[in-house]
């Protein structure tokens, strides 16, 4: 969980922690509830990290023994199970203006799964607007 002190807001630079974004880069703030979609890699991660060897082990599925695949089947799920688990549900981005070609991009500064940090997020984006008005 993140703490009010791990946000700072001066004249010339937004901080997250000992992360520095130069105000003069930065358009806008935003909270986005992130979906599934959002954390795929993440949960492909997961899933990976649960049952990969074993997929590499097996070189024909028809082939193995009903146990290796019971095995295998149960750490895929348990991977995924443990994956959405771990999804984070809130990002607070920023909008920043590169100085390359890249252009304009929403950056995650923070991500969390806590409604507690979302708010924290939310006070974040209101205390931006204040600032930039």
């Amino acid at each position: 969980m993140y703490k009010l002190t791990d946000f700072e807001l001066n004249k010339t630079e937004f901080r997250f922690k000992k992360d520095v974004y130069p105000l003069a880069k930065i358009n806008r703030f935003r909270v986005k509830k992130l979906s599934v979609l959002d954390n795929f890699w993440q949960i492909l991660f997961w899933i990976l990290l649960f049952s990969g060897s074993v997929w590499l082990g097996i070189s024909q599925l028809e082939e193995s023994p009903l146990w290796l695949k019971i095995v295998v089947a149960s750490l895929t799920i348990v991977g995924f199970v443990f994956g959405l688990t771990r999804c984070a549900k809130y990002a607070l981005q920023i909008e920043f203006r590169h100085i390359d070609e890249t252009g304009d991009q929403w950056v995650n500064v923070a991500k969390s799964y806590s409604a507690t940090d979302n708010k924290l997020f939310m006070q974040q984006v209101q205390i931006w607007k204040d600032w930039s008005r």
